[in-house]
């Protein structure tokens, strides 16, 4: 009898782990995912609208629809879009069972040309499809070109200046009655006048001069062309190299561990027949200081940069201007950048 009392005994107590395992873990169909009961369903019944061919400058309009075919309600909880569209809040964030709600979506097309495509997503609280992406594409047929499209200047010496042309013609009308201007820009260093297009042919030539008194450093303009069918523009840009030059231009300190310090080194040389003296630097962040040491006096100069430590974690952005007695490069400033800490994305 004692035996199998002891049997017994020991038996229970080989079972007692599993069954505290059991107790624990309960084997409950869907505990990982979604909570028991009636889920929420989203369904989108046209995910993909194509416009087909359009002619810029027009928006492209359409209403998506979602419908809950789940037995809970449906929460539309948020929408973001990639770029070049808007999107207009849905007409209904709850919905019960079998109701639906739509998200209009519109898309301009001015500055677009080709093929496009643009990803609408819609958040939710359907456990099986918590993200819902709609797309909007089509072919644009632009109206009006430029060529080129924009005006890349390089690098060019203080004082001398540069043209170049550009060409606007009609894509769609065969230069019949197109008409272009007026004409603007914003740089005042930047002189754009309008021709006629070349050989008396339809549309019309500007000529972009970037004037000798563009001063040192780079520069950007955009032009904006009207015509009698759409709107267009040019990107102008480029550089103005003086007498002095820095190498490198700005500063990245990179990513710098909290409590360290940091050095860069630049070379401040000067090209001109005139020697040129560094009367001082000074910098936006009084994290970052900066010193001039003469290598061949009035030519050469070597700007030792640092990075103190104890600055804050984060970001840091900021500006050095190097003073000299070159009347035409006064002042010369150094964009710097530098992440103190982990980066944070």
């Amino acid at each position: 009898m004692r035996r199998l009392i002891l049997a017994l005994l020991l038996l229970v107590m080989a079972a007692a782990p599993a069954a505290a395992q059991l107790g624990e873990n309960p084997l409950i169909p869907g505990a990982n995912s979604a909570p028991p009961g009636p889920q929420p369903k989203a369904v989108v019944e046209n995910p993909l609208y194509d416009f087909g061919s359009a002619l810029e400058g027009r928006m492209m309009s359409y209403a998506f629809k979602i419908k809950n075919e789940g037995k809970s309600e449906l929460v539309i909880r948020g929408t973001k879009t990639s770029c070049g569209c808007t999107v207009a809040a849905p007409s209904k964030t709850h919905l019960a069972p079998g109701e639906a709600a739509e998200i209009k979506v519109g898309f301009d097309t001015r500055y677009q040309k080709g093929h496009q495509v643009r990803t609408i997503l819609a958040y939710t609280n359907d456990p099986d499809n918590p993200t819902i992406a709609m797309t909007i594409q089509g072919n644009v047929r632009q109206q009006v070109s430029a060529t080129p499209p924009q005006l890349d200047f390089g690098t060019i010496k203080q004082g001398t200046g540069a043209t170049k042309d550009v060409t606007v013609n009609d894509l769609v009308g065969g230069g019949k009655d197109f008409k272009v201007g007026p004409i603007g820009n914003s740089n005042s260093n930047i002189k754009v006048e309008q021709m006629p297009g070349p050989g008396g042919a339809p549309g019309s030539t500007l000529k972009v001069t970037l004037l000798p008194s563009m001063p040192t450093g780079p520069f950007d303009d955009t032009i904006g062309i009207t015509t009698n069918r759409i709107p267009t523009q040019i990107d102008v840009f480029g550089t103005v190299a003086g007498d002095l030059s820095l190498d490198p231009a700005q500063i990245s300190f990179g990513i710098v561990k909290t409590g360290q310090d940091a050095i860069r080194i630049l070379k401040l040389s000067n090209s001109s027949s005139r020697a040129v003296k560094v009367l001082g630097i000074t910098s936006t962040d009084p994290s970052v200081s900066a010193s001039a040491e003469a290598v061949a006096p009035g030519k050469e100069y070597k700007i030792t940069v640092m990075l103190r430590r104890g600055a804050a974690e984060g970001q840091l952005r900021g500006d050095l201007a190097i003073q000299t007695d070159d009347p035409k490069q006064a002042k010369i400033d150094v964009p710097f950048y530098a992440i103190v800490g982990a980066f944070r994305g």
